[in-house]
């Protein structure tokens, strides 16, 4: 090395080192972040493991409830044992009712808002619970609804009128509808056995045909 290279390195030297202390600065400040990345994992991996405990315990007391029902409850059968096990379940298993709503759309193949072109066009349905428009449904499965014309329009206003649920037919619903509900929701094996074949095309061959946007009866 000659002079002249020793005297770049002297004045060089002064930034090498505090370059040099960064990096090692740096480096321990990444260890520490290591361990304590490591501290995490090892914090998380055990909540992990004790979420799957209570997971499995959660799952065996759930079997272990589902096998006292079915030892100690009676088969239910008529539309106001399976109503009254949906209200006891619903309020954590179906609090707004869609679930409920859905499966009678599916059962008689009625869209509400599809029905109602002058409400859906005035939003009414769009905060709807799933019981409300359980409402709208029954009464268009069984035509319990009122039609007005709207002065200087092609629509119709609906007015709801009380559905009879002492018929026969409203039985067989109701009955149809909640078997099947209690049945998505997992508790088939508290329910009697199906009903007869046919029963859901039945339904839908006896519902009303949506009304087209505009359209008068």
């Amino acid at each position: 090395m000659g002079l002249r290279d020793m005297l770049r390195a002297i004045r060089e030297y002064p930034a090498a080192r505090a370059e040099l202390e960064t990096a090692r600065s740096e480096l321990r400040q990444a260890q520490q972040e290591l361990e304590q990345s490591r501290e995490t994992c090892e914090s998380l991996w055990f909540t992990l493991d004790e979420q799957k405990d209570h997971t499995k315990f959660l799952s065996s007391k759930a079997e272990a409830l589902q096998a006292a029902l079915e030892e100690f409850c009676p088969r239910l059968s008529t539309p106001e044992e399976l109503k009254r096990f949906y209200d006891a379940i619903s309020p954590d298993m179906d609090p707004s009712g869609f679930t409920l709503y859905r499966m009678a759309k599916e059962l008689t193949g009625i869209d509400v808002p599809s029905c109602f072109p002058y409400e859906d066009n005035r939003g009414l349905f769009e905060e709807m619970s799933g019981h409300s428009l359980l409402d709208w449904l029954t009464a268009v499965h069984f035509r319990a609804v009122d039609w007005d014309i709207i002065p200087g329009s092609t629509y119709e206003s609906a007015t709801l009128r009380e559905v009879d649920t002492s018929t026969s037919e409203y039985c067989a619903f109701e009955k149809q509808l909640y078997a099947k509900v209690l049945e998505r929701m997992g508790f088939q094996s508290l329910l009697e056995p199906e009903q007869e074949a046919g029963a859901i095309t039945e339904l839908k061959q006896h519902s009303p045909q949506p009304k087209r946007g505009g359209e008068t009866r």
